[in-house]
């Protein structure tokens, strides 16, 4: 069986910027054992693939080399462009492996994706924080997700080189930094060495947790965030009730053909 196969840059323009991400197109079922041989032989940490259900929907699954995955908010964003590409529509819906629905559109050249908002809380960590990210921290805050640093300004955000032994010793996964932005209404790096990952390029999933704090601290629902990662990314978000719908352009890279097995 032959499948399509895409390389989309996520949230940036520029194909060297963004978050890359790897989506898989098939037309009839693909065993799992299958996708994850594919993931691994691109190099690929989570592998998107989408199989057409009818006009407008799609079945959306996530593989690793290993194993299902849950999904991150680069590889649906991927996965967002290539079906709006495939369909030539504006808008279309996605169906995740737990059955639930997710509805996407294109916002002029932005494609947007809507995400549950991920709870938070305070936590006396800022010293902490600060000693592994080699910058002062006024706050602190914790999630399932990881932890989040709250820094002032721009400045220390961009110069931080953290101590990415000292993260990985964390009971987290992921250490999130942020700050009020100058060119941006906010700026974030994130950082999961304990993941494999030193420093992600562009993290959807992390705006599921600052945009609501930063649309509290900020008064407004809407908030341009600048990813300050070496490769960088803009991400345009709406905090939408229980609901953050994040917004980005993405560039097709790469377009090819797979013969599977």
């Amino acid at each position: 069986m032959q499948a399509a196969i895409h390389q989309i840059v996520t949230f940036a323009t520029d194909v060297f910027a963004g978050n890359p991400a790897f989506v898989m197109t098939v037309r009839e079922p693909v065993e799992d054992h299958i996708v994850q041989k594919v993931a691994s032989q691109l190099g690929e940490t989570v592998l998107s693939c989408l199989r057409r259900i009818d006009q407008e929907r799609f079945e959306l699954r996530f593989h690793t080399p290993s194993g299902p995955h849950g999904g991150t908010g680069h590889a649906t964003a991927a996965a967002s462009h290539v079906m709006l590409l495939e369909t030539g529509a504006d808008r279309g819906t996605l169906v995740l492996a737990d059955g639930s629905e997710r509805t996407i559109h294109r916002e002029g050249s932005r494609t947007s994706v809507p995400w549950p908002t991920m709870p938070f809380a305070a936590v006396d960590l800022a010293g902490t924080l600060a000693s592994a990210l080699g910058v002062p921290v006024r706050k602190a805050l914790d999630s399932d997700f990881g932890y989040i640093a709250i820094c002032d300004g721009p400045e220390p955000i961009a110069r931080m080189h953290p101590d990415l032994d000292a993260i990985a010793r964390l009971d987290r996964g992921t250490v999130i930094a942020t700050a009020r932005g100058e060119a941006s209404d906010i700026v974030i790096r994130v950082f999961a060495p304990k993941l494999g990952l030193p420093e992600d390029p562009v993290c959807g999933t992390a705006h599921r947790i600052i945009v609501p704090y930063w649309s509290e601290q900020l008064g407004r629902t809407s908030i341009h965030s600048r990813q300050m990662s070496p490769r960088g990314g803009d991400l345009w978000c709406r905090l939408d009730g229980d609901n953050v719908v994040i917004s980005g352009e993405s560039k097709a890279f790469l377009a090819g053909a797979l013969d599977l097995p």
